[in-house]
């Protein structure tokens, strides 16, 4: 017979210590007595979903007023209405449970409880920036969750600089993806051109979307960038230190967003920024800042699919030997031999190899 080496009587048969816990009979019990009196942490569980409070997706909402969340700072948040700015709190665990599935821009229906705003619900959103958010604490119950940038979105702007910190292709190609998945239309604008020249852009030649340089500084390229913003709901996200709130500062010709200089030590972008908020630019166009982010993770893309957002691979791969060619290691895989023959740029190769191999 074998022995189990933590058992430490040296006489039970081979169990491992994760069974021989959870068959004892007296930690089932203290486990049913928790769960009777707090309910059960399995979130997978018919129990807790019936517990806890889901977003209601409203199609008729004659019966509500009507806005847009314009901010959250849990468990505060501003609704943007008819009525102007209003600020409420979500005073009980309902309410705050229903806050955590919000995201800014979100369509919400609400009705006044005094001068709350208490939010009953959502309209079905139409797009969204999501991305994946992970909590390195081995401890954590989500690990991984998914984090929703901005909703109802229109064009995501997304913002790098030419210098300081310096030009990231790779993030950027992350936000491409990001921008496929959630039905928003991207756009690449390079800040502090009046501090260097625009960088090597040829990589995105085969893809179609607009690319504009621009100085908060000068205004140089304002004017170029405007056209694509009005009338349209637009978010701005990139790394710490790009300039991002300086932009926001520059389209609205006011202070309104705090702003700080990159660090000298590091080259790295400080976090000013600390949570997303909304702006209106005119009566009919919708600024959204967001924080800074070092990195940035996709959510819910399966790397069988990854091919699919790299549309430059498209017209190559009708000639793979394979239909299902990752273009990675099969043999006549046609998406490689235009990568050598320069039809496709290495760069763009490259940055999809990484993200392929990390999933």
């Amino acid at each position: 017979m074998n022995f189990n080496r933590r058992d430490y009587t040296g006489k039970g048969p081979q169990v491992d210590r994760y069974t021989k816990r959870w068959k004892n009979k007296r930690a089932l019990k203290r486990k049913a007595l928790r769960e009777k009196k707090y309910g059960s942490k399995n979130k997978g569980t018919e129990e807790y979903r019936a517990r806890t409070p889901e977003l209601i997706i409203c199609s008729a909402v004659e019966a509500f007023k009507r806005g847009i969340l314009a901010d959250i700072n849990h468990p505060n948040y501003s609704i943007s209405s008819e009525s102007g700015l209003l600020s409420g709190r979500a005073e009980t665990s309902a309410q705050r449970t229903i806050l955590n599935q919000l995201a800014i821009g979100d369509n919400v229906v609400f009705e006044l409880s005094g001068e709350n705003p208490v939010i009953n619900g959502i309209t079905a959103r139409v797009s969204q920036l999501v991305r994946m958010r992970a909590d390195a604490s081995r401890f954590s119950l989500a690990g991984a969750e998914k984090h929703i940038i901005a909703a109802n979105i229109d064009v995501a702007v997304i913002v790098a600089s030419v210098v300081q910190p310096t030009f990231h292709p790779r993030l950027v190609d992350r936000y491409l993806i990001m921008c496929q998945y959630g039905n928003v239309k991207p756009l690449l604008c390079l800040t502090k051109i009046d501090l260097d020249a625009l960088p090597d852009l040829s990589m995105y030649q085969n893809i179609r979307f607009p690319i504009i340089g621009v100085s908060n500084k000068t205004r140089e390229g304002i004017d170029k960038l405007m056209p694509h913003l009005k009338n349209k709901r637009c978010v701005l996200v990139g790394k710490s230190g790009v300039g991002k709130s300086s932009l926001i500062n520059t389209l609205l010709e006011k202070e309104l967003l705090a702003t700080r200089e990159v660090s000298e030590k590091s080259g790295k972008g400080r976090h000013t920024t600390s949570v997303s908020s909304l702006h209106f630019l005119d009566n009919s166009t919708i600024l959204i800042d967001t924080p800074g982010i070092r990195s940035l993770g996709l959510w819910n893309i399966d790397p069988t699919s990854l091919r699919l957002y790299f549309p430059e691979f498209i017209k190559f791969t009708i000639d793979c030997a394979f239909n299902d060619c990752t273009h990675l290691h099969e043999p006549r895989c046609a998406v490689k031999s235009a990568v050598e023959e320069g039809r496709i740029p290495h760069e763009r190769y490259d940055s999809y190899v990484r993200l392929l191999e990390k999933n």
